[in-house]
C-alpha cells in the first residue's frame, strides 16, 4: 500500500498535461479511474503493467532488466517483491555503467531518453520526497517480471580483503614474484598486475593443461565453481593443505585468478574476466539501435499496382462472403466456433482457401460486419445492420475498417497452432501477442529505405524476424517462423504489402495500430484517405459484350454493382469485375419485380455504347416465357391457361416427388411446398411464376438475414479527453 500511496502523491505534483499523457499512453479509458489513488492502483496493477510492458522494445526491456537486477533489497526477498520501491532502488550511473552508456554520446542519450520514459510510465518509480534524481526504484510488478538473480562479480581488492589474512595474501604475491614485507604494499602489487589486461593473458598462457579452460567456461558463463582449494577459518578462507585434487584450480587460486566466495564455492575477480573477454563483458546487453536489414530493390509503381489489385480483390472478398451469409446464414457450432462445413462452403462462394476465407470471416466479424443470432435451439452468423450502412459506401472506404480491425485483431487467422487439428474460424482465440507482432514486422518494413520511385522489400523470413524481434521482443516466443510469415501473407491479401515491401496502405495502418485505441480517429480518417488514393474512382458504366459477358475495369459504384447482381452472375473479382447474364440470372430479376423493357432500359444507361443484340433477345425471351406458368400460393396449385402445358408437367418424370394431381384442364396441385414445387419445376426447365391467391404476380425476393444489432465499437475519443480526466483527478486530490 504505500508504493500506491507514493505514486498517488507523485501524480498529484504533475502538470495537466503530464498526467493527460500518462493517461492516453496506458490506455485507461476502459474504466476512467475516479480518484488519484484509484489510477495509481490501476497503474500498479499486474493487468496494465504486463499490457504496456508488452510493448517495449528491446532496448526498453533491456534496461528494465539491468535495473531490476541492480536493485538493492534491503529486507527479505519477499519485502523487496512486494514492499515499498525503495527496497529495490538503483543509482542512475550505475545503472547507465551497467548498459555501457556511460559516457558520453548517443548510447548515452538513447539510454537516458528511455529511462525518461520508464518514469513517466511509472515503470520506474520516483525515490525520496522530494524525489532524488540519481535514484529510481522499480515498481512492483515490473520487479517481479524482470528481476534475475545472477553472480556478479567482485572487484580483486574487495574479494582479496575479505576472503584472506595477511598470511595467504603474502602467498600469492611471492606465488607471482612480486613479494612484498606488508600485507598492504602485497594486496596493491597484487591488484596493480591483475588489473593489467595483458599481465593477466601472459600469466593464463603459462597455466597448467586444463587451467585455462576452466577459466574461460567461467567467465563465459560468469558463473561460480565449486571447489575444495579452500577451507574456511573463522570467517576468512586459507589454501588446503594437500590442494584441492585438481592442480589445474590450485595454480589459479595460488595466483589469485580464482577467489574463494563461500565454502566449496569459488569465483574469477571483475579484473580478470575484464582481461579474458573484455569490459564488454561485464556489461548488460543493450541495443538502442534498430537492426535494418538489406532489402532488395522494387519499383514502386510494381509495388502500388500490387496494392491496387489486392485491395480490390479483398474488396469484392468480403462483398461476396457477406452477401453470402446475408442470403444463407452460417451454423454455429455448440462448442464455439464457425462449423468447419460452413467454412468450406463460403470458401467455394469465394473461390479462396480455406484459410483465407478464415481471414475475412474473423475481420468483418471483428469490424462488426458479422454478428450471431442465437435461439435456443441453434446459432448462426449472419450480417448486423452495419452491413447495409456499409453497402452504401463507395469501394475504397469499405476495406478501412476492416484493415484497423486487422492491427488489433488478437489472432492470426491463417495460422493454426495444431497441425493435427482442423482449423476453425471464430475459434475465440485470444493471442495476445499477434498485435505486436503486426506492429513489429509493419516497423521493420517502414524502415527500410525507400524513394518515390524505388522500395526496398522481399527480407528473407530470419531476417525480418531478426529485425522484428527488436521492436516488440516479448510477442516473439514459438513459431514464431510460421506466424510472421502467415502475417506477412494476410498483409498482402490486404494490400499493406506488395512484393515484400510496404504499400502507402501498411504505412497508414502501422500509424493506427501505434495510436492509442481511445484516441485514434485522426489515423483512422488517414487510413481511409489512403484508400481513396490508392484505388481508382469506382466506376459507373459497364462493358456488355456480345458473348452475354459485362466487364466493369476497377471498383463498381454501389449503384452498378447493385444493379448487375440482380440480373446477372459475378465470376470474377479483382483489376477488372465480370459478370455473365444468362436465363437463369435475368429470370431471378423477373422474379425479384423487374419488367423487361425497364431493365434494358437501366442496363443501357450505364453500358459503353448500344446493348448487344444477343443481350435484348435474351431479355425478352426470358419475359416472354416468365409467368405462362402460375404456381397458387394458397394451396400449391399449378395452373396454366396451356392445357397442353399442364398435361406435360402432370406426366413429367422428374416431378413425380412432387406428388402431382391434374384437377382441372388447366390445373394441377402439389403436395410439396410453395419454395419446393417453384425449385422442382425450374430445374425441370420450367419458368414459373408465383402467384397470389388474388391472380396478383408475387414479386420473389431473396431473404435477407441479418444478426441483432450490436455496438458500434468506439473509433475514438475526442481529443480532449485524457485532459479532461486528468484535470478532474487533480482537482478531486
Amino acid at each position: 500500500m504505500a508504493e500506491i500511496d507514493d505514486v498517488s502523491a507523485w501524480l498529484m505534483g504533475r502538470t495537466d498535461e503530464a498526467l493527460a499523457g500518462l493517461i492516453s499512453e496506458r490506455n485507461l479509458y476502459g474504466a476512467p479511474p475516479r480518484s488519484m489513488r484509484q489510477l495509481a492502483q490501476q497503474l500498479l496493477s499486474e493487468y496494465r503493467v504486463v499490457e504496456s510492458i508488452e510493448l517495449l522494445t528491446l532496448p526498453e526491456q533491456q534496461l528494465l532488466v539491468a535495473a531490476c537486477s541492480l536493485a538493492t533489497p534491503l529486507a527479505q526477498p519477499r519485502s523487496a517483491y512486494y514492499g515499498h520501491p525503495a527496497l529495490r532502488t538503483v543509482s542512475v550511473p550505475e545503472l547507465l555503467a551497467r548498459v555501457g552508456a556511460d559516457g558520453p554520446g548517443e548510447r548515452r542519450d538513447a539510454a537516458l531518453a528511455m529511462l525518461d520514459r520508464h518514469r513517466s510510465r511509472l515503470f520506474l518509480l520516483p525515490v525520496g520526497v522530494p524525489a532524488r534524481p540519481d535514484q529510481v526504484g522499480a515498481a512492483g510488478w515490473v520487479y517481479r517480471m524482470f528481476h534475475q538473480v545472477r553472480h556478479e562479480p567482485r572487484s580483486l581488492d574487495q574479494a582479496l580483503t575479505s576472503s584472506y589474512t595477511m598470511a595467504e595474501v603474502l602467498e600469492i604475491a611471492d606465488r607471482l614474484g612480486i613479494g612484498a614485507a606488508t600485507r598492504t604494499a602485497a594486496q596493491r602489487r597484487i591488484v596493480d598486475l591483475l588489473s593489467d589486461p595483458a599481465a593477466v593473458r601472459a600469466l593464463l598462457a603459462e597455466a597448467p593443461e586444463g587451467a585455462r579452460e576452466i577459466v574461460d567456461r567461467l567467465v563465459t558463463s560468469r558463473g561460480v565453481l565449486g571447489t575444495y582449494c579452500f577451507e574456511a577459518d573463522r570467517g576468512k578462507y586459507r589454501f588446503r593443505a594437500g590442494g584441492s585434487g585438481d592442480p589445474g584450480t590450485d595454480w589459479l587460486a595460488g595466483r589469485a585468478l580464482l577467489l574463494p566466495l563461500a565454502p566449496e564455492r569459488a569465483d574469477v575477480p571483475r579484473e580478470v574476466m575484464a582481461a579474458v573477454a573484455g569490459v564488454d563483458h561485464l556489461r548488460d546487453p543493450f541495443d538502442p539501435e534498430p537492426p535494418v536489414p538489406p532489402g532488395e530493390p522494387v519499383p514502386a509503381d510494381r509495388v502500388h499496382g500490387q496494392a491496387q489489385a489486392a485491395m480490390s480483390t479483398a474488396v469484392g472478398r468480403i462483398e461476396n462472403l457477406l452477401a453470402a451469409l446475408a442470403v444463407a446464414p452460417a451454423a454455429i457450432r455448440k462448442s464455439g466456433g464457425l462449423a468447419v462445413r460452413e467454412t468450406r462452403r463460403l470458401a467455394k462462394v469465394l473461390s479462396a482457401s480455406e484459410g483465407e476465407t478464415r481471414l475475412w470471416i474473423e475481420l468483418c466479424d471483428a469490424a462488426g460486419l458479422l454478428g450471431v443470432k442465437a435461439t435456443k435451439q441453434e446459432a448462426h452468423l449472419l450480417p448486423t445492420p452495419a452491413y447495409d450502412r456499409w453497402l452504401t459506401w463507395a469501394p475504397a472506404d469499405r476495406l478501412a475498417p476492416v484493415i484497423a480491425a486487422w492491427t488489433r485483431l488478437a489472432d492470426i487467422p491463417t495460422w493454426w497452432p495444431d497441425n493435427g487439428e482442423t482449423p476453425v474460424a471464430l475459434a475465440d482465440v485470444d493471442d495476445r501477442a499477434a498485435a505486436g507482432l503486426r506492429v513489429a514486422v509493419l516497423r521493420v518494413l517502414d524502415g527500410l529505405p525507400r524513394t518515390d520511385r524505388e522500395c526496398s522489400g522481399g527480407l528473407p523470413i530470419e531476417e525480418l524476424l531478426r529485425a522484428a524481434f527488436w521492436h516488440r521482443p516479448l510477442c516473439f516466443a514459438e513459431d514464431a517462423v510460421e506466424r510472421v510469415t502467415a502475417t506477412m501473407a494476410e498483409a498482402e491479401l490486404l494490400g499493406l504489402v506488395a512484393h515484400g515491401a510496404l504499400t502507402p496502405a501498411g504505412s497508414a495502418a502501422l500509424r493506427y495500430a501505434q495510436a492509442c485505441p481511445g484516441n485514434d480517429a485522426e489515423e483512422l480518417t488517414a487510413l481511409g484517405q489512403v484508400q481513396r488514393d490508392l484505388l481508382p474512382a469506382p466506376q459507373d458504366t459497364a462493358r456488355f459484350q456480345a458473348d452475354l459477358t459485362v466487364v466493369v475495369t476497377g471498383a463498381p459504384a454501389p449503384e452498378l454493382a447493385e444493379l448487375l447482381d440482380s440480373v446477372a452472375k459475378r465470376e470474377s473479382d479483382g483489376h477488372a469485375v465480370v459478370w455473365r447474364i444468362g436465363p437463369d440470372s435475368v429470370r431471378k430479376a423477373l422474379d425479384a419485380g423487374a419488367d423487361a423493357s425497364q431493365l434494358l432500359e437501366r442496363l443501357a444507361a450505364v453500358a459503353h455504347g448500344p446493348l448487344p443484340q444477343p443481350l435484348e433477345y435474351l431479355v425478352k425471351d426470358t419475359a416472354r416465357k416468365h409467368g405462362t406458368i402460375k404456381v397458387v400460393r394458397s394451396a400449391c396449385c399449378i395452373r396454366s391457361d396451356d392445357e397442353a402445358l399442364i398435361t406435360e408437367i402432370s406426366q413429367h418424370r422428374s416431378l413425380r416427388k412432387l406428388g402431382l394431381r391434374r384437377i382441372a384442364q388447366t390445373v394441377v396441385i402439389s403436395a410439396k411446398p410453395v419454395a419446393a414445387t417453384l425449385e422442382a419445376l425450374r430445374v425441370a426447365g420450367y419458368a414459373p411464376a408465383l402467384e397470389a391467391e388474388t391472380g396478383d404476380t408475387v414479386v420473389e425476393r431473396a431473404v435477407q438475414h441479418r444478426a441483432p444489432a450490436r455496438q458500434e465499437p468506439e473509433r475514438g475519443k475526442k481529443p480532449g479527453a485524457a485532459l479532461e480526466l486528468a484535470r478532474r483527478l487533480l482537482k478531486a486530490g
